[in-house]
């Protein structure tokens, strides 16, 4: 089945509910369902607003049934809305296309959707490929600080025989994102700001609620710049606030709306995040839900983090 909200015992984790903005320029204004996975989809920009997938821990596989294979959602027509191998991410020395930083990148991870059956796990598998779970991601950050929180929750979902989780990922969309294209016939893209995840899980008898978020690089550049990416665990309304996507139910659960501990800040220069902080202040009144939120709280969604991650034991769950 797909995304299922009772899918930990004794609780109820609903899909997000998007803002009016968000539903109106997503594709039929409704969540799509997979076997293994649910999103919701921009037919303006060819990537999800939201990946949201189960994890059952107790049952994950140790290795993948199936090789990876990418390809059109058949939900989505048509199937130009979705951004593909044509457009951002193919590298041809002949016809002088790239070679570019952008993976594709999976929203909804390929061995977290790999679970139960083996029949169904080869299903979830091949769907993970899907162009509408895609997403350029910069290499640096895809091969280093997005893959480790990845690998950080698969360890939690498999600890102590198994556990299950909810997880929700999805791109930062700004007004400002880069255009990109490897051709001059190509028709461009815009590469998404940054990245987040919410993981829900219960520990110990309490549930979890864990919000990260990532920024892809200084994107006002032209060019894309070198960076080494951080990590940060924020708040859950830092990441409402970047996304037009509320998460009511979960709120309760945020740990770091408990956690008084004094963290070192990360210093931040970014113009990027300056002018998404100008951009989101501006528009403040009366528009996606931001008018009941607090100049702190767009201060902390665009500045540094809540709490940088250096080390995965700088987590507080």
């Amino acid at each position: 089945m797909p995304y299922d909200p009772d899918f930990i015992a004794g609780q109820a984790i609903p899909l997000p509910t998007p803002s009016d903005r968000v539903s109106q320029s997503a594709f039929t204004g409704e969540y799509i369902h997979h076997l293994r996975h649910s999103l919701l989809f921009s037919q303006d920009r060819g990537f999800a607003f939201v990946s949201a997938h189960n994890v059952d821990g107790d049952s994950i596989s140790s290795s993948q049934h199936t090789s990876r294979s990418f390809r059109h959602d058949p939900q989505i027509h048509p199937t130009s809305l979705q951004v593909d191998n044509d457009r951002g991410y193919r590298e041809s020395a002949t016809n002088n296309l790239g070679p570019n930083p952008w993976d594709r990148g999976h929203l909804a991870r390929r061995k977290s959707l790999s679970w139960g059956t083996e029949a169904d796990a080869s299903v979830a598998e091949r769907e993970s490929d899907l162009w509408s779970n895609i997403v350029p991601q910069h290499e640096n950050l895809h091969d280093h600080a997005w893959g480790n929180i990845e690998d950080w929750m698969l360890e939690r979902v498999e600890d102590d025989g198994g556990r299950r989780a909810c997880v929700f990922t999805g791109p930062v969309f700004t007004d400002e994102d880069p255009l990109h294209k490897n051709g001059a016939n190509e028709e461009p893209i815009r590469i998404p700001a940054g990245f987040w995840k919410v993981i829900s899980i219960q520990l110990d008898g309490a549930m979890r609620s864990a919000g990260f978020l990532v920024w892809q690089r200084d994107y006002d550049s032209d060019q894309p710049l070198p960076f080494a990416p951080v990590l940060e665990q924020v708040r859950l309304t830092t990441i409402e606030v970047l996304t037009g996507l509320k998460f009511p139910a979960l709120r309760a659960f945020d740990p770091l709306l408990f956690d008084h501990q004094t963290r070192e800040r990360t210093v931040s220069t970014s113009e990027a995040r300056a002018r998404v902080r100008e951009r989101l202040w501006t528009r403040r009144a009366g528009r996606d839900g931001v008018s009941d939120l607090e100049e702190e709280l767009i201060t902390q969604a665009t500045g540094p983090g809540t709490a940088a991650i250096t080390s995965m034991r700088d987590i507080v769950l």
